[in-house]
């Protein structure tokens, strides 16, 4: 497991998701929903119920990676991931593999202190590091001022919605 310490004084880690992660994976993608008043409780609770096994299938395949800020003790403070997806090449990435960003939470009592940038540092480093020319994601308003600041730029992507 990665652990990286934010600074001495802060007592923040990094550390990546492992399949006994899943439940909490599934609390922040919740969450995250709720706050941007997504959904409603029934479509919630749908989406949590299914989300379990796929996370399960999704790890297990090695198309997810992902990363929590850890606060003492062995507090989670927040998280991310990173999903990768199939994609044919494109002119600017030809590797078949696409990163895409997603599931950036924080929890209320530990937000404005840095874990969104230092979760958002930590998973695009390790795209790099993997040897992606791109990182996509889709941002909340409330993420968008973090992402800008982190050199993300919109893209011409829609969408149509079919129910």
């Amino acid at each position: 497991m990665d652990t990286k310490p934010l600074s001495s004084q802060d007592r923040i880690l990094v550390r990546e998701t492992t399949v006994d992660d899943i439940a909490e994976i599934v609390r922040h993608r919740r969450a995250m929903f709720e706050d941007m008043g997504v959904g409603d409780a029934r479509s919630l609770d749908r989406m949590a119920s299914a989300s379990g096994p796929y996370w399960q299938e999704t790890i297990a395949q090695d198309c997810y990676r992902g990363w929590f800020a850890m606060t003492a003790p062995k507090q989670v403070a927040g998280g991310v991931g990173i999903l990768l997806q199939s994609s044919p090449p494109r002119p600017w990435e030809v590797q078949s593999r696409r990163a895409y960003l997603l599931n950036l939470y924080v929890y209320p009592g530990h937000r404005r202190q840095g874990i969104a940038r230092l979760l958002t540092e930590a998973s695009v480093e390790w795209c790099r590091r993997e040897g992606f020319a791109t990182v996509s994601l889709h941002a909340s308003e409330l993420g968008r001022p973090l992402y800008q600041s982190l050199g993300f730029e919109p893209t011409n992507e829609m969408r149509l919605k079919l129910r």
